[in-house]
């Protein structure tokens, strides 16, 4: 076994507390340096020394260490640390000369830095972190291994790379319209941007001024047309509904057929559709990662739901991830919750209109469809944030209410938030403490104030918060943003379980297929209505099985179910299941016997 010492930087704060790490730690005790003052005045502590005892991660007030017992792994295999006691990276994904390969696994774990590494932006130091990287050392390494070839055309500067950024929203910063910045690498930016289906009035309009969605379909259009040897992908679903998420994996398939493409995705079913091959991640979050050797991507999406890596003798999840098939609940006057009466709200611009409807008590409604039809209005109109133009939401509903998009202001923690509230009879503390915190896995965050979490902490965050509301109907949307793919599962058999017990109901807006798959017993469809993008109109609920078929005819694919997990898989356009469903008018799951 080998020791790992991690401390987080960004949570230690030396001056504002008692160094109870140091006071508390066994081996100083008994006169050894096992835990010292570093040159940043931070604590620097010895792995050979650590005796793993974890007093130190117990009694740390900020929760800035991780002590970590994992298998003995050769010096040999690290590619990459950020310091003494900083994340450590081992192997490297080996892109293919011509396909699409994935990367899998929880955040944190190494997945932006294999791509950042692959692509030559950042020289692997392998694990020589005190002395400057160079491509000598690397290239000495690798000797006699295809990575030498790879990595000695990067040093020459002749091998070419694109890189999509993880995180689409600093590209707002940046001066110029969205034409310019698909201009800057290099190709035709108008094909570019017609390809990715922005249209041209958005082209032209200052980056600052784009949503969250048009600045990642820019960025896959800069992509796109930049041409390169090999193209890496980090999440290319981020802030984008269904529609366009198949519109782009569609788009990174047919690059994929000349071209070497690495993708990171969260979006299990979009991965699975995208590439032919995924190498797995597993390790600790902010700690270390290990890539895996490839594995054909049925076989690596199933080996990650059940989280047991045979080749490598390594598990990496304590319970397997299982899908159900969802057969429909009877119907009766008992089991309703909610009625709500149709709704309209009016724009200058926009009119979306809403079919009267139930929510059945508990049950969990997935709202899905395209960006701009009216979810979030009719979410919001719900809760009583935006007043309809015609109809009235049901009187004497109590509903929590997670908006789409987060901010925290306020400088309090998680665990400050919830002792404010405790004194409400409608916040449920002892529910958020014994069952939302752990099931959402926010234990390390609860003394973290808000407006330093990351974006995923911060959803999880809100999401707690929501649920432990005494509520009749919860309202959640898109929950699943900025989650992993282990963190969107545990959310949403977290809801599911919650929502059953308390015999409530809840809508949830999203557009992850395996999240509404996990959570939901039935969904609303929103479509847009005419052929301006004008208006919008939700109908439903509607059983799941339904409510997917009238989306997906929509988006023109079809689904089936994996034998083996039962989770839900795209079939490739043109093959038997895929004709045969579309000749039967099922596009979700297996032809009805």
């Amino acid at each position: 076994m080998a020791r790992i010492a991690i401390l987080l930087q960004d949570r230690c704060h030396p001056k504002e507390c008692q160094w109870e790490c140091q006071a508390y730690c066994p081996p100083v005790r008994m006169g050894q340096e096992c835990i010292v003052e570093g040159p940043t005045g931070r604590p620097v502590i010895s792995e050979t020394l650590c005796i793993g005892c974890g007093i130190c991660v117990h009694k740390c007030p900020f929760d800035a260490i991780k002590i970590l017992n994992t298998p003995q792994a050769p010096e040999s295999e690290i590619v990459h640390r950020y310091g003494y006691n900083g994340f450590r990276l081992y192997r490297l994904p080996m892109p293919p000369p011509t396909g699409v390969s994935g990367l899998l696994g929880a955040n944190g774990i190494g997945k932006s830095t294999a791509l950042r590494l692959i692509a030559g932006r950042e020289v692997p130091n392998l694990g020589q972190y005190d002395r400057p990287a160079s491509w000598e050392t690397v290239l000495a390494r690798y000797r006699g291994t295809a990575f030498h070839a790879h990595f000695e055309k990067i040093a020459k500067g002749t091998f070419r790379t694109a890189l999509k950024p993880q995180y689409v929203d600093a590209i707002s910063d940046l001066p110029g319209s969205a034409y310019d910045y698909v201009a800057a690498g290099g190709g035709d930016a108008r094909r570019g941007l017609r390809d990715v289906g922005l249209a041209e009035s958005r082209a032209d309009r200052p980056l600052s001024e784009l949503s969250g969605g048009e600045l990642q379909l820019t960025a896959i259009a800069r992509l796109l047309s930049t041409d390169a040897d090999l193209y890496l992908i980090d999440e290319p679903s981020s802030y984008l509904d269904i529609v366009h998420r198949l519109d782009v994996a569609r788009l990174i398939r047919r690059l994929g057929e000349t071209k070497s493409v690495l993708v990171v995705e969260h979006d299990l079913a979009l991965l699975d559709y995208i590439a032919d091959q995924s190498h797995l991640l597993y390790g600790a979050s902010a700690a270390f990662g290990v890539v895996s050797h490839p594995i054909p991507m049925r076989s690596a999406i199933n080996t990650y739901l059940g989280g047991y890596l045979k080749d490598e003798n390594v598990r990496f999840r304590t319970e397997a991830i299982r899908f159900v098939a969802h057969p429909p609940k009877p119907r009766t006057r008992q089991n309703l919750l909610v009625e709500f009466p149709p709704l309209t709200k009016v724009f200058p611009r926009f009119t979306v209109s809403v079919g009267a409807g139930q929510i059945p008590k508990g049950e969990t409604v997935g709202v899905v469809g395209p960006n701009a039809t009216g979810k979030t209005t009719f979410v919001r109109m719900l809760a009583g944030v935006e007043p309809p133009t015609e109809g009235t939401p049901p009187a004497g509903v109590t509903v929590s209410y997670k908006p789409q998009y987060l901010k925290a202001t306020q400088r309090a923690s998680l665990r400050e938030r919830a002792e404010a509230l405790a004194a409400d009879p409608a916040f449920d503390a002892r529910l958020l403490e014994r069952e939302l915190v752990p099931g959402l896995h926010l234990e390390e965050t609860m003394d973290v104030p808000l407006p330093d979490l990351s974006g995923g902490e911060l959803q999880r965050t809100a999401v707690a918060l929501a649920l432990a509301r005494v509520a009749t109907v919860y309202l959640l949307d898109e929950p699943s943003a900025y989650l992993d793919a282990d963190e969107r599962i545990a959310m949403a058999r977290l809801l599911r379980r919650q929502i059953e017990r308390q015999a409530v109901g809840a809508l949830v807006v999203d557009h992850d297929v395996y999240f509404l798959d996990l959570a939901c017993d039935a969904l609303m469809v929103f479509r847009p209505e005419g052929t301006d993008g004008a208006a919008g109109r939700g109908d439903g609920p509607y059983p799941m099985r339904e409510g997917m078929n009238r989306l997906l005819r929509t988006v023109n694919v079809t689904f089936r179910r994996d034998a083996e997990t039962l989770r839900p898989r795209i079939n490739r356009e043109g093959s038997v299941l895929d004709r045969e469903q579309r000749a039967q008018g099922e596009y979700y799951y297996e032809p009805a016997a």
